[in-house]
């Protein structure tokens, strides 16, 4: 197998994704472990890492014992492509095994066409994509292959289009579940038990559907949310979701009628306020986030959020950080709750009004009225706001062109209305309806061309309107969407053969044209495009021409996902339409009375609804600490795989060690507060470095022993400060003070011709210490080309060892102010133009960086 190095180093982007050295990863002893899963994301790093339920889960699995849990995730194209050429398997980022080597992998199903991803990720195993085909050896057996499960909402919603692909599914919430099917693995495994025989035993497990054994009823699981799992993993390169994140509310019973997670994660259950302040004030501490979230589906319906807001806000204030709010509903946004978002900054707005009339709201029933969005959006200008993004959508069940409109009228007034308070810029999002499982709109039919017409009647009304931003969902996406995901298991081998070509999800945003084609034509391949078509065409109105015997008669037609108990009932579902056709809105249960759908009983239990405790009161705001008091300056040594970080990377990773180790660090002022950090001159990516500078400002005097004592034990593996020096207040920047870099690499050819001659190369050596101009031509940051001399930067020169096949040099270059210097990769390019060769650079390090006396 190649080597780690090999496959990941910086000839690849982003390789820091793939080092599995972030904070939080401990030692995990193999041999110990009688069950080894991985959870395998099937999105790329940045994606996977910032899930909260693959940190929990995974955070969960180490937790129990004799058991341990790996992480992998989908690479991105340039490392699938060395992968492959190299014969590697896909591996897992901690211990850097092959995932083939695991007992168990466990893919998250979030969307439904990234089943694409899975069968990437299978192949790059080296495992076959189909679950009959994996043999029946018992676990740890020599030719045993790993079991290979689902879990995540579209594998609970309607698991029939992907159930091919794996051996079982993890229906609903896994924190009770994983460690349940874990002690089931470590039995069939002590007893030798063939697959198909442990397969079995799984399917006893409450909440584990097992496709070979047919369409049993299963009903998904229901957990508590666990709030201290969240702090289990801090990635040093950045994620989508780079800030600690804390769940307060599972679950949401406000009815949307269009919301398949409102439907699939019932009863509701709240986390107790003191939990919740404790896990985000100890979080902070921990991970050293600037950021922190509280997550639910409605965060607004947490009754205690205001309470918890204001609490967590008086008790961070001094550490410089922000709340933000992934979910709120406008109705309820106070001025508590925009007290509390935003911190030292305060960031964008999002609200979901959904609809654009009144009508078109009490359809799906939203539950809110124009009156209350104008009142939201009047409270965020009056405390600061100015831009706000709206969601809406198109093509839900009843909507009229009026309704369309309505989107584009709600704009006009809600800009009218501001009007005196400032100028409101919208950022809208105008998405397709597609109907989901167990919705009471999962027997809706949308059409390809009614999107696209409606879509025009919303770009003409928009158009020349300013201070208007506006995306709408490609048709072709939605349309491809709604085939997979109300599907059965005819369409896996139409998602085997789009992945065959090239069409994975990442390929969507990459060229939609092929890859729409793609999808289209393996669906012909499968004998189901007259069935697709006829869903690009369906009839708009189709539910409303029946009558309600027609249309009881229709929903009680057989679905691909019947089997799947989520707990409402399919009666209410279809009770629930017939409502949503009458505009008829159900109060939310977890305020108002019981709406009966089914779910609240032994079984998943019933709504948890704290009540709201009193608002303490509000401390007045404090800006971060700014004053400089004290400065030190550090010299660090970044060595090892800690050269595959990048510089911006490295800063977040050093701001977060701040954090943690409690130090007076001096903070900047503006709209986006710092730590007063400056690193002398940033490397190249893959460079070590021996002997670099940073520099630290504090609010109070810090001893050099005190920093090192606090600070050197919370930084990674690789990066080692060497000692640390007092500096005066009013001395130079440590930019101004860099005198010169000494470099030291090697050069290959990039060919399979050997180097000149040794003495070639030392004259052409010679040749450039004695040039009077070293001319280059490059691109400036606007991608012009600029000529430049560079024989002012140029020192010194020093010739260390040659070999046919290498070349190792020393290079002195004088550093600028402006922090320009000679690089060695410009030294590749002057020294490959005298030897008549291409050069390749390998081996960068800075062994130091001078300053000046």
């Amino acid at each position: 197998m190649t080597a780690f190095a090999e496959l990941v180093n910086a000839g690849i982007s982003r390789p820091g994704r793939y080092l599995g050295n972030e904070l939080g990863v401990e030692p995990r002893d193999w041999q110990a472990a009688s069950i080894r899963w991985a959870l395998t994301y099937p999105e790329v790093y940045e994606v996977g890492a910032s899930n909260l339920g693959h940190i929990i889960l995974y955070s969960i699995l180490n937790a129990q014992p004799r058991q341990l849990c790996d992480r992998a995730y989908l690479p991105a194209t340039d490392l699938a492509e060395r992968l492959r050429s190299t014969g590697s398997p896909l591996f897992a980022v901690e211990s850097r095994r092959p995932l083939n080597s695991f007992d168990i992998l466990g893919f998250s199903l979030s969307y439904e066409l990234s089943a694409t991803n899975v069968l990437e990720m299978l192949d790059l195993i080296g495992l076959p994509i189909y679950a009959r085909d994996r043999g029946d050896a018992p676990l740890g057996s020599p030719d045993a292959r790993p079991l290979i499960f689902a879990g995540g909402q579209t594998a609970t919603s309607n698991p029939e289009p992907y159930a091919s692909f794996f051996d079982f599914i993890a229906l609903g919430d896994g924190e009770e579940l994983l460690p349940e099917i874990g002690l089931v693995l470590e039995e069939a495994k002590t007893a030798g038990l063939p697959r198909s025989e442990l397969l079995r035993d799984l399917a006893a497990v409450p909440g584990v559907y097992v496709p070979a054994l047919g369409h049993r009823r299963v009903v998904r699981r229901v957990a508590t949310p666990m709030p201290h799992y969240a702090m289990g993993l801090v990635p040093h390169v950045e994620t989508v979701h780079d800030r600690l994140t804390v769940e307060i509310r599972r679950g949401c019973t406000r009815g949307c009628r269009f919301c398949q997670p409102g439907m699939l994660t019932r009863p509701a259950r709240d986390v107790d306020p003191e939990e919740v302040v404790e896990a985000v004030e100890t979080g902070m501490v921990r991970t050293g986030y600037s950021d922190f979230s509280l997550l639910s589906l409605s965060c607004s319906d947490y009754l205690a959020l205001p309470a918890v807001g204001v609490e967590l806000r008086n008790r961070l204030q001094d550490h410089n950080v922000s709340l933000s709010l992934p979910s709120q509903r406008i109705d309820r946004f106070d001025n508590n709750i925009a007290h509390i978002l935003g911190g030292t900054r305060q960031g964008g707005l999002t609200f979901a009004p959904e609809a654009g009339t009144q009508r078109m709201r009490d359809i799906v029933n939203k539950g809110l009225t124009d009156q209350e969005l104008s009142a939201g959006i009047e409270t965020a200008m009056r405390n600061g706001w100015r831009k706000v993004k709206l969601y809406f959508m198109i093509g839900l069940p009843g909507e009229t062109d009026a309704d369309v409109h309505g989107i584009a009228d709600t704009v006009e007034r809600l800009r009218f209305e501001m009007r005196d308070i400032g100028r409101l810029e919208l950022n809208l999002t105008i998405s397709n309806f597609t109907p989901k499982p167990h919705t009471p709109f999962q027997w809706h039919s949308v059409s390809t061309a009614e999107f696209k017409r409606r879509q025009g009647i919303l770009r003409q009304r928009f158009a020349g309107m300013r201070f208007l931003k506006v995306n709408y969902t490609d048709v072709r996406l939605s349309a491809m969407e709604d085939f997979i995901g109300r599907g059965d298991q005819r369409l896996a081998p139409v998602i085997e053969a789009a992945w065959r070509s090239g069409a994975g999800m990442d390929a969507w945003f990459d060229n939609i044209e092929r890859t729409h084609g793609a999808w289209c034509e393996a669906i012909d391949a499968a004998g189901l495009g007259g069935r697709y078509r006829e869903l690009e065409l369906g009839s708009w109105a189709e539910l409303q021409a029946l009558t309600p015997e027609q249309r009881r008669q229709r929903c009680s037609e057989p679905l691909p996902w019947d089997h799947i108990d989520s707990g409402v009932s399919k009666q209410w579902l279809q009770e629930d339409l017939e409502r949503a056709l009458e505009a008829v809105v159900v109060p939310d249960c977890s305020f108002d009375g019981c709406s009966h759908c089914g779910v609240c009983g032994d079984g998943l239990g019933h709504n948890v609804v704290v009540p709201p405790p009193p608002i303490p009161a509000i401390d007045p705001p404090r800006k971060p600490p700014s004053e400089q008091v004290g400065r030190l300056r550090v010299r660090f040594a970044k060595t090892g795989e800690m050269a595959l970080l990048s510089h911006l990377d490295l800063v977040r990773m050093l701001e977060r060690a701040l954090r943690r180790s409690q130090l007076p660090v001096s903070f900047t002022g503006g709209f986006h507060p710092l730590p007063r950090l400056q690193v002398a001159l940033a490397l190249p990516l893959g460079a070590e470095a021996d002997s670099d500078w940073l520099d630290l400002s504090f609010t109070e005097a810090v001893q050099p022993a005190q920093l090192m004592d606090r600070l050197a034990p919370l930084l990674p593996e690789g990066f080692s400060l060497l000692e640390a020096h007092g500096v005066p207040m009013k001395s130079p920047a440590l930019s101004q003070m860099l005198h010169s870099a000494h470099w030291r690499f090697c050069l290959q050819p990039s060919g399979a011709d050997p180097l000149p001659a040794e003495r070639r190369c030392q004259e052409a050596l010679g040749e450039l210490l004695g040039a009077e101009a070293l001319l280059l031509e490059e691109l400036d940051r606007q991608g012009r080309r600029r000529r430049r001399d560079l024989r002012p930067l140029l020192l010194d020169l020093h010739w260390h060892h040659w070999s046919p096949q290498q070349l190792e040099l020393g290079l002195e270059t004088l550093v600028q102010a402006n922090g320009r210097s000679l690089k060695p990769d410009q030294l590749r390019q002057l020294l490959g133009q005298r030897l008549g060769c291409e050069l390749q650079q390998t081996q960068l390090r800075r062994v130091a960086l001078k300053l000046a006396c």
